[in-house]
């Protein structure tokens, strides 16, 4: 059995006056006990909690009276036998509508004038070159066709001269071959452009092959 000072749970020992036990918690002092009711109570029902109960039971009826008291009150308010309540009103005033904003005078715009088209011109045409004649001097060319002076052959020499013309080459023309000294008299020749050495005249007959590929480099000397 356990010591006046040890825990009655556990057994751990207490110091005098301690109400608790420091390691599982029990209770050591006894709880204060109104006369013989707490020891009815032990015996009765088992551990005595205290003599605190009795003022927690005694404010408890307490709060359940006044709570009861104020349900009652409550019951009895009737909210008809009161005077009557006056509210004022006031009759509601329509506000007359707001009248319109004027409207500003809306002016149109005078048409523009039509204006009379200008004439137009028409468009300036580059004079076509003509058929080139042989200069005054001896040099190199590049000569396209040799034609038979018979017949017509001055016209198909013409003919052949602004073809080549057409075809881009510049510089194309006729010359009479009777009238060269370095040329088979007899034949109309279609020539292009007039060169001051041979390599050049040969230069410029390679770029001409392409559209006459007889096309020849030839010195034309009076």
């Amino acid at each position: 059995m356990a010591s006046p000072d040890a825990c009655p749970a556990c057994g751990t020992a207490a110091e005098p006056a301690q109400e608790y036990c420091l390691r599982c918690g029990a209770r050591i002092a006894p709880a204060r006990r109104l006369s013989g009711f707490g020891h009815a109570w032990e015996r009765r029902i088992g551990r005595y909690p205290g003599d605190w109960v009795f003022a927690s039971l005694l404010l408890l009826l307490v709060a359940a009276g006044s709570a009861t008291a104020g349900i009652v009150a409550g019951r009895n308010t009737d909210a008809t036998h009161g005077p009557p309540t006056i509210v004022a009103t006031s009759r509601v005033v329509v506000a007359p509508p707001t009248p319109p904003e004027p409207t500003q005078p809306t002016t149109t715009a005078a048409a523009p004038r039509p204006t009379a088209p200008q004439p137009t011109r028409p468009p300036k045409t580059a004079p076509k070159p003509g058929v080139a004649a042989w200069p005054a001097k001896d040099g190199y060319t590049i000569v396209i066709a040799s034609i038979p002076a018979r017949g017509t052959g001055l016209t198909d020499a013409t003919a052949k001269a602004k073809e080549a013309l057409s075809r881009g080459i510049r510089g194309a023309g006729v010359l009479d071959s009777s009238k060269f000294a370095s040329l088979h008299p007899g034949y109309y020749v279609v020539f292009a452009g007039v060169y001051s050495s041979l390599d050049q005249a040969q230069t410029a007959a390679r770029s001409v092959a392409a559209k006459y590929p007889n096309a020849y480099a030839r010195q034309v000397t009076h």
